[in-house]
């Protein structure tokens, strides 16, 4: 099953989580019951293992944060066949996290995995990157992909991909496709 994690001020119910459920029949994942800041990491990963725990072919679609949670689920959940990131908020262990803007400092810490840039992930990664991004830095997915075998592809767009909003669950499904042809 097709599952979408929205990300940090998003909800299941955003503009790409409706979009996915009515185009792709992705079902949306609601990983957290509080405001945005209070979120913690864990309770979130939580939720989301127990949603795909009985899916032995869960593919995840990140976006953003949900990008960083896609992947980490991932990687310690076997299960999951598939991730389809859209600019995933990974934090590189080198990046200077005081630095860093808009979330709380300890969410951003939990984000910071080294784990992520050290074990490899057994499932297929596949990256979309908006080369506008004013919110996640590129070379974040960038260093994510080369310590991971994975696929990026580049749009001219923005964080939210506004400009191709349309045509993402085209682009997922070219992407499913092809995969369930190899």
């Amino acid at each position: 099953m097709l599952y979408y994690i929205h990300g940090y001020l998003s909800e299941p119910n955003s503009t790409k989580g409706t979009l996915f459920k009515e185009k792709l029949n992705a079902k949306a994942i609601k990983y957290r019951d509080c405001e945005p800041e209070e979120l913690v990491i864990s309770y979130c990963l939580d939720r989301i293992k127990n949603e795909i725990k009985n899916d032995e072919n869960a593919i995840l679609i990140g976006s953003s944060l949900g990008g960083f949670l896609a992947a980490k689920t991932a990687l310690e959940n076997k299960n999951v066949q598939q991730i389809i990131l859209l600019n995933p908020a990974i934090i590189p262990p080198s990046v200077d996290i005081t630095k860093v803007q808009g979330m709380p400092q300890r969410i951003l810490s939990d984000m910071q995995d080294i784990k992520l840039f050290e074990e490899k992930i057994s499932s297929g990664i596949f990256i979309l990157i908006g080369l506008n991004d004013d919110l996640v830095p590129i070379k974040w997915p960038l260093e994510f992909a080369l310590s991971q075998d994975t696929t990026i592809k580049f749009f001219d767009d923005d964080h939210s991909f506004t400009q191709n909003m349309d045509k993402l669950p085209q682009i997922i499904s070219k992407i499913l496709y092809k995969n369930i042809k190899k």
